[in-house]
């Protein structure tokens, strides 16, 4: 006889059985479609390759203004605008982002074979269908600044000027203005389009910018640092926290999620991942109103976490992972405290440069620390962190610092330091507004000891002039021994 009410249990557990596998089997991603995400939140966690225009802050904002003050300085620290991809990535991204498309559509079309594989929907799965490589990005234009990095420092240009009317009144006048950038094409461009919000279409082409040294300690001085390069090779080492999160539960499952998102049925490799998020970047950035093709592949969760990633680099190479990187900053901060503690001189100074040198001045500043240090096993802990590379140094970043001539007896100098056109808070000063005689305190020792002493342990940019010309010695001496002989 038939045991009904067994037959009936058994399909009960097979029933949950199932149910239980293909929830497990898609477990991997949150619900979450790209092309559906109308307040584009997603973009605005890119690391140091998001978009300025989604992170500056607001040009109605009244900080600036303060009673009984005058501005009558600005000192500025500016990263270049967006830019294109390196060499490295050209020649490597078009290829490697050609077969993953291929390979994720492929996936989605065979779905009948493979029904339980991906969870990306059809509008997303449109915007790959129609991707293609922008030819016109090629090796000969690597690392140049783009049309929208461009207007990134032409209109900052225009709301630095409108905020600080009192400092930028009247034409341009070079014993007012000092400029300067580093030996890149994109910097240099970053100079041009401020001078051209500044003064007007093609003011740059009568307006120079100071000449570049051939070891810039002000403005690149990580290059000539061989303590900086070691730093660099120890976060690289096994046991660094980066390569400790790169090993983490959570990012091996990060790295699960988004393969099994694609469709595919084995992880891709981090380089792989890597391409597509370098791709979701870059042209979030270059088109801030459009969609990104390589964006739709990826959660919110999935960007927190690579961004995280990203931020254990920087924290440790250019931050307060690194006990010595306020001391590369030694020459900056002497530079703003010359500029910024006198009454006379340029009332305008303007530098334009790199995420890491913004990095470790901002470490010099002793700005935006977290009361916890970020590591391989803190990412939900670290969720609210003041370190976050989006925030502080997107495309076009800037530190400005304002000096104001105010009706105060006692302190008639005060400053206000701006980080992308928001007002640095310290726990020294008071909503922002900072005395100047306790800033001269607070930076004492870049300004009173000796920045060749300091900057990078004595052992800088100078060693390699002094070791490069020793050994030139030493050849042509041995060259006149042989000649002799």
């Amino acid at each position: 006889m038939v045991n009904i009410r067994a037959i009936v249990l058994r399909f009960i557990v097979i029933f949950l059985y199932i149910s239980i596998a293909h929830a497990q089997s898609n477990r991997c991603c949150e619900d979450y479609c790209y092309s559906h995400d109308n307040d584009r939140s997603q973009s605005k966690h890119f690391a140091t390759k998001t978009a300025y225009e989604v992170i500056h802050g607001s040009s109605s904002s009244r900080e600036h203004i303060v009673p009984n003050c005058i501005p009558s300085k600005l000192w500025i620290l500016s990263r270049h605008g967006t830019r294109l991809p390196g060499k490295k990535d050209i020649e490597f991204l078009p290829k490697t982002l050609n077969n993953l498309r291929e390979s994720i559509l492929d996936n989605y079309e065979n779905r009948r074979t493979a029904p339980d594989m991906g969870r990306m929907c059809p509008d997303d799965l449109d915007l790959l269908r129609s991707w293609r490589w922008d030819r016109n990005v090629t090796v000969d234009h690597e690392s140049f600044l783009t049309d929208q990095g461009w207007s990134d420092l032409k209109l900052l240009a225009r709301r630095e000027k409108d905020r600080f009317y009192e400092v930028f009144n009247g034409p341009y006048d070079k014993q007012r203005y000092l400029f300067r950038h580093t030996k890149t094409q994109r910097t240099e461009a970053s100079f041009k389009a401020f001078v051209e919000g500044l003064f007007g279409d093609g003011a740059y082409n009568f307006i120079n910018a100071e000449p570049e040294p051939n070891d810039d300690t002000l403005l690149k001085p990580y290059d000539f640092c061989p303590a900086y390069d070691a730093n660099k090779d120890k976060n690289k080492q096994p046991d660094s926290e980066l390569n400790k999160f790169l090993r983490s539960r959570l990012y091996q499952e990060t790295l699960g999620d988004i393969s099994a998102r694609l469709g595919f049925r084995y992880n891709l490799s981090s380089d792989q991942v890597e391409a597509m998020w370098d791709a979701c970047r870059y042209e979030q950035a270059w088109h801030l109103q459009q969609y990104s093709s390589w964006c739709s592949v990826f959660t919110k969760t999935q960007v927190n976490i690579l961004e995280y990633k990203e931020d254990l680099k920087y924290y440790y190479q250019n931050s307060y992972g690194y006990e010595k990187s306020s001391d590369l900053a030694c020459y900056a901060v002497a530079d703003m405290m010359k500029h910024l503690g006198r009454a006379d001189g340029q009332q305008v100074v303007a530098y334009f440069t790199h995420e890491s040198e913004i990095q470790i001045f901002l470490a010099a500043l002793g700005a935006k620390k977290d009361r916890e240090a970020l590591r391989a096993d803190n990412f939900y802990a670290m969720q609210n962190r003041n370190f976050r590379s989006s925030e502080l140094t997107p495309f076009a970043s800037n530190v400005a610092v304002a000096r104001y001539q105010c009706a105060d007896p006692v302190e008639p100098v005060k400053v206000i330091f701006f980080l992308n056109e928001k007002a640095l808070m310290f726990d020294w000063c008071r909503v922002g507004l900072c005395n100047w005689s306790e800033v001269a305190r607070r930076y004492e020792r870049f300004t009173k000891g000796d920045c060749a002493k300091m900057y990078c342990g004595g052992s800088g940019a100078s060693s390699r002039t002094m070791n490069w010309a020793v050994m030139m010695s030493a050849l042509a001496i041995a060259a006149v021994i042989l000649v002799q002989r």
